[in-house]
């Protein structure tokens, strides 16, 4: 049997929960510019933590991401917790 070695992109935004809101990764060289790693496989990352959410209700429609500095090399932890999921309250007979 053959073992394949996961893809630079899987291993970039590959995390470990930690337990409740809380995931643990690791900065990827494959994905590094001059001062940090690229915008998008942070905001992938960030993604994939709302995905492995045990909470999670549904799917994401999209995400906005605002960047205040980049990551340092080596571990970060992501937080993911929902702020609002925009769903309407439905009563029994289905109107809002």
């Amino acid at each position: 049997m053959t073992t394949q070695t996961p893809h630079a992109f899987d291993a970039a935004i590959a995390l470990t929960a930690l337990g409740g809101d809380h995931f643990e990764g690791h900065t990827s060289d494959a994905y590094w510019n001059m001062v940090g790693p690229f915008g998008g496989i942070t905001a992938a990352t960030a993604l994939h933590a709302v995905m492995q959410h045990p909470a999670r209700r549904g799917q994401p429609v999209a995400l906005t991401v605002n960047y205040a500095a980049a990551l340092t090399r080596g571990r970060f932890v992501v937080v993911a917790r929902a702020a609002h999921d925009r769903r309407a309250a439905v009563d029994q007979r289905g109107q809002r």
